[in-house]
């Protein structure tokens, strides 16, 4: 359910990223992040360990699931090595959104940019990079961070899902684009 709600905001913000595996990975690195800034926000921090742990557990699962189904890596040796290196990118990705959370938005985009694009200049339909996506994307962080800002623990699962016709946080919202035009 959770790699859904990503795939769903992800296609309605209309990035135009390749559908690679690369590419949903980094989506999903995108927002796990995103709940393990809220995580670090717990008052336990056994709690956080178990949780982060959880996430990352759940995440190289499917993964590995991924590389076996959809790509055909029959190979367990295989799969447990791009594991290995799925989990150092995993720990770039924490160390470059934080630094972007720290120095602003800027240097966020940045780091979004050279993860979900790859540092390119040009989108995978040949064309010039259109900039506002990425100004886009990181709206979409700082708005998702903010409403995860004010969710209690104990309702933390409850407002990631669809509830009511109305999406999650993770959902798209028209704000983000708001605030990306206003910007310009």
């Amino acid at each position: 359910m959770f790699h859904e709600l990503i795939w769903a905001a992800s296609s309605q913000l209309e990035l135009s990223l390749a559908p690679t595996f690369s590419t949903w990975s980094q989506v999903t690195f995108l927002h796990m992040y995103l709940l393990t800034v809220r995580l670090r926000a717990l008052p336990s921090h056994e709690s956080v360990q178990t949780y982060s742990r959880h996430l990352i557990d759940h995440f190289s699962h499917n993964a590995e699931q991924r590389m076996d189904v959809l790509h055909g890596i029959t190979s367990r040796a295989i799969r447990n090595k791009f594991l290995k290196d799925l989990f150092i990118q995993w720990r770039g990705v924490l160390a470059a959104y934080d630094e972007g959370l720290v120095k602003g938005d800027a240097v966020l985009g940045a780091a979004v940019w050279r993860n979900l694009w790859k540092a390119s200049y040009t989108g995978p339909d040949g064309k010039d990079m259109n900039w506002t996506k990425i100004a886009c994307v990181v709206a979409y962080m700082r708005r998702v961070l903010s409403e995860l800002s004010q969710v209690t623990e104990g309702d933390l699962i409850l407002t990631l899902e669809r509830r009511n016709g109305k999406p999650g946080i993770f959902g798209y919202s028209e704000l983000d684009k708001k605030l990306v035009d206003a910007k310009r």
